[in-house]
Parts: C-alpha cells; structure tokens; sequence
C-alpha cells in the first residue's frame, strides 16, 4: 500500500503526529523519515530504501539539519516522475520568506505546526478531512524502464 511520507527531524514532533494518525482513519500507512537526505533515498529508491513504496502524500518539515526542507522540495518538483506527488510543508515557522519560496519552489500547501495538542489534532484533522477526503491524490508513477 502506498504510504504518506512523514519527512521530520524532531522525534516529539514525529511521534505525536504518528500517535494522532493511529487514531484517524487514515487509508494509508505512514512511513517516517528523519532529514532530507533520508528523505531524497526514500524517494529515489536509494541504498535501505532500494524496495520503497512511491508515497501518495508527502508532510515535510522546511527546516531541517543537512539537506533542507525546501532543497527536498525543489528536488522533487523537478523530477518528472516524483513532481506529482502533494508535498504539504509542515513547519513551525511563519516568516514569509519561508511560506512564499515554499510555494515557489512548488508546495502544494503549506501547514503551520502547532504545539503537541489539541491544535495539531485539529490541524491533522484537516489535513486528513482535505487530502483524504475531499482530494483527489494522483496515482504515484513510476519511471519508465
């Protein structure tokens, strides 16, 4: 099954997200990775990721150690087999330098994270209602052989 692809580096950030999900009926299963080099093997299929499921969605943390958030992104949106695939930024930062390059660079939304709480579960509970709901999320295709 295709997962959601959950790009964060802050362990508490990850695991309440992935606790939250538990509890949402999510139809996919979520898989996480901790930076954006991990992030980019898990897209190309490199090195551990070689056998990695193509993600129908992708959460993304902008500001990460090593290869950014929005270096992932850019990445992303130019490969002509990976650029169909939602990228939602999830950050914590509000800076409209960051929201705007997010959305130049070809973020298909941009999230503000809230503390662990009851807003993140609204906010998790809206991106599910959305992109699971209400959205119609692109079959991920694969390269041509």
């Amino acid at each position: 099954m295709k997962p959601l692809l959950l790009v964060e580096d802050s362990d508490p950030d990850a695991e309440a997200l992935m606790r939250i999900a538990k509890r949402l009926p999510l139809p996919v299963p979520v898989v996480r990775v901790r930076d954006g080099e991990d992030a980019l093997d898990y897209l190309f299929r490199r090195g551990a990721h070689a056998e990695a499921e193509r993600p129908v969605l992708i959460l993304l943390d902008l500001h990460m150690p090593g290869i950014s958030g929005r270096e992932v992104l850019s990445t992303l949106k130019a490969d002509p087999v990976l650029r169909s695939i939602p990228v939602i930024i999830f950050s914590s930062s509000v800076e409209s330098r960051d929201v705007d390059g997010a959305y130049a660079d070809g973020a298909n939304s941009y999230l503000f994270k809230p503390e662990v709480g009851p807003q993140l579960q609204a906010t998790a509970e809206a991106l599910h209602a959305f992109w699971f709901k209400a959205a119609r999320l692109p079959e991920p295709q694969e390269p041509e052989t």
